[in-house]
């Protein structure tokens, strides 16, 4: 009873911090540049693709270099996207507009996917680490969990270190709250809002990879991925990256433990959670 109730919160909150890696991205991308980036679940699923593709040009890669490429190439599509298409959207002050130049590009995106890759599933080999197991105490608990829950809170922790420990990070925060007051500081805006939607790509890079390491991937599967990131980023609090990981763990233990009663939810029960905690915030008139 214990050690079943046991594994069951393990799932849920490896479960959890991959979810909080699926919506981290979004929530910096809003939280800095005010931008609803539709195009998140694309960058997710591209990042997933990109270390299938590595994997099969150099099979000796280590995991850790295949990690870094597919980071590194998404940084340069969310560079290459800020700085030629988003940023001159942001200068209306209709957000409708940014929000709705992502969503053309995350429509381009997903067909260049479909024309360059195929429209298959595809999936990251880990080999034996997919069924390999440790027992501890009497438990038997999954290897590649624990491993994409370690990746995951490794990046953010060192999100928060970039983010509250760094002169780049202290401009992020300043435009965060005072754009005007900031560029008067000599803050260099385009700059850092370019930096920080590649980073916020790679983000979604990374979280691609560790989904590509559980499940299979096609070029469709952006929309899902930012359905979940959206919920992440909501339940979390509006731009908030301590709260999308605490978001997180409640969406993954909420499927985890739903599944244990209904084996074909699906993401059912977490979505009604989501609805639950809106309508409550609605009730008490409290955003987050």
């Amino acid at each position: 009873m214990i050690a079943g109730l046991i594994e069951t919160l393990f799932q849920g909150i490896t479960l959890g911090g991959l979810y909080g890696m699926i919506g981290v991205g979004l929530a910096l991308n809003f939280g800095i540049l005010r931008v609803v980036n539709l195009a998140q679940g694309e960058l997710i699923t591209i990042g997933a693709f990109l270390a299938v593709g590595l994997v099969a040009l150099a099979p000796g890669l280590s995991f850790a270099a295949v990690l870094v490429g597919a980071f590194a190439g998404c940084a340069l599509i969310g560079a290459a996207m800020q700085a030629a298409a988003i940023e001159r959207a942001m200068a209306f002050r209709d957000p409708m507009v940014p929000m709705l130049v992502t969503f053309g590009l995350a429509v381009i995106l997903r067909n260049l996917l479909v024309e360059t890759m195929g429209a298959d599933l595809r999936g990251l080999d880990v080999g034996g680490l997919g069924q390999a197991r440790i027992d501890i105490a009497g438990l038997s608990l999954g290897v590649l969990p624990l491993v994409t829950l370690a990746i995951a809170l490794a990046a953010f922790g060192g999100l928060a270190a970039l983010i509250y420990r760094t002169a780049f990070g202290r401009q992020v925060r300043a435009l965060s709250d005072r754009p005007d007051i900031a560029a008067l500081m000599g803050v260099r805006v385009r700059r850092v809002h370019t930096l920080v939607a590649a980073l916020s790509a790679g983000l979604a890079a990374i979280a691609g990879v560790l989904l590509a390491m559980r499940a299979s991937v096609s070029p469709f599967s952006g929309v899902a991925h930012l359905l979940v990131a959206f919920e992440v980023v909501v339940l979390g609090g509006l731009g908030s990256i301590r709260g999308a990981l605490g978001a997180g763990m409640l969406l993954g233990l909420t499927q985890v433990v739903s599944s244990r009663f209904d084996g074909n939810a699906g993401l059912l029960y977490v979505h009604l959670v989501f609805f639950a905690v809106l309508v409550f915030r609605a009730m008490t008139g409290r955003l987050s």
